[in-house]
């Protein structure tokens, strides 16, 4: 793998850890004032219109910038070689397919994965909901090995490694110990865990089905699709089970709307933006190492802002953790140097991962 792509990787990585790190948080700040189910079809259906805005403007960037001959015909542009050393841009049009791959998508990582985990936030505490949620790279690893094996030449899921085992293991023994304590706190609600584990489930299935998801190759584009399908059927279920009717826009404090706007903004957004490009070049267990790695970030928020204390467990909690994702990332660097694979960029060149530095 070429140096800088291998950085840009690590880059987005830690900033997926961090960003995330502040999500428990924000949720249950948010949901204090704003029924859960509206408050996450609210955050995604403004999130993924912020992409797609985002989306058009790049591109009519590209387009003004572009030389060459332009042919415009409904959603598709193409600018055409004017000589052998320029380079063909296309942009294909949104298909039916890609718009059917993003429903499963939506349905998955975020009525089924991010509904559930908002809702069931309500019933449990902070260091609960993310023990629960640190088991989707347990659920990825196994669903992706059952995958892999039933279809036999890999099409989805991957072959489950001796390493990933030992650091998915790792990972949930230290997470275990970090959050062990609240388990013996009386805020374990059994339908908050069955919400969670059932949430991190649908991500888990989301994960993986999107390695191989036909979608628009501009990660601004299929993440708009996905967040706005997702964000409608979200704002949908809200009103089926009834939360308009406790819902008072007076009644929303300036704490919960500056949760939301966070949640929006910065962890939608930018976090799933870093988190789909991951699932694009690396692997679904590498891009949910976030699961583990978040509560860690958490902790060293509440020491460092609230002043919380943080004991000698945190610290060897926190060790484990870490050295469960370090075997996990220094898994998936071997093998994507051993095999490198070509993926489409956004201006429709290949690009050979193990060789180039352009994503």
């Amino acid at each position: 793998m070429d140096i800088n792509n291998q950085t840009k990787i690590w880059l987005v990585l830690v900033s997926l850890w961090v960003i995330n790190g502040s999500s428990f948080l924000a949720i249950k700040v948010a949901i204090d004032t704003i029924p859960p189910l509206l408050s996450a079809g609210l955050r995604f259906s403004f999130a993924g219109a912020i992409l797609f805005t985002l989306y058009f403007i790049e591109h009519y960037r590209k387009k003004s910038l572009s030389k060459g001959k332009i042919n415009t015909k409904a959603n598709h542009i193409l600018v055409q070689d004017l000589s052998p050393n320029e380079t063909k841009v296309e942009r294909e049009p949104i298909t039916l397919k890609q718009w059917k791959d993003s429903i499963i998508l939506g349905v998955t990582l975020f009525l089924g994965g991010q509904g559930l985990l908002t809702w069931g936030a309500q019933f449990l505490s902070s260091g609960m909901t993310g023990l629960l949620n640190s088991t989707i790279p347990l659920w990825v690893a196994i669903l992706g090995c059952a995958m892999y094996r039933w279809f036999k030449k890999g099409n989805l899921g991957q072959s489950l490694s001796r390493t990933t085992t030992i650091g998915l293991g790792c990972g949930f023994g230290g997470l275990l110990l970090l959050v062990g304590p609240s388990i013996g706190s009386g805020e374990m609600d059994p339908v908050g865990v069955v919400a969670l584990t059932i949430s991190s489930v649908f991500w888990a299935i989301g994960s993986i089905y999107s390695t191989k998801a036909q979608l628009p190759v501009s990660i601004l584009a299929s993440s708009g699709m996905i967040m706005i399908t997702g964000g409608i059927m979200l704002t949908g279920t809200s009103f089926l089970f009834g939360e308009y009717k406790s819902f008072d826009l007076q009644l929303i404090s300036i704490q919960s709307l500056i949760a939301q706007v966070y949640l929006v903004v910065i962890i939608t957004v930018v976090g799933f933006t870093d988190f789909y490009y991951l699932l694009r070049v690396t692997s679904a267990s590498l891009a949910n190492t976030f699961a583990y790695v978040s509560p860690v970030i958490a902790v060293l928020l509440g020491w460092a802002i609230l002043k919380e204390h943080v004991t000698m467990m945190t610290i060897i909690a926190m060790i484990v953790i870490l050295f469960g994702v370090a075997l996990m990332v220094t898994k998936r660097k071997k093998k994507l140097s051993k095999k490198p694979q070509a993926f489409r960029t956004e201006i429709g060149q290949k690009v050979d991962k193990g060789n180039s530095g352009k994503v």
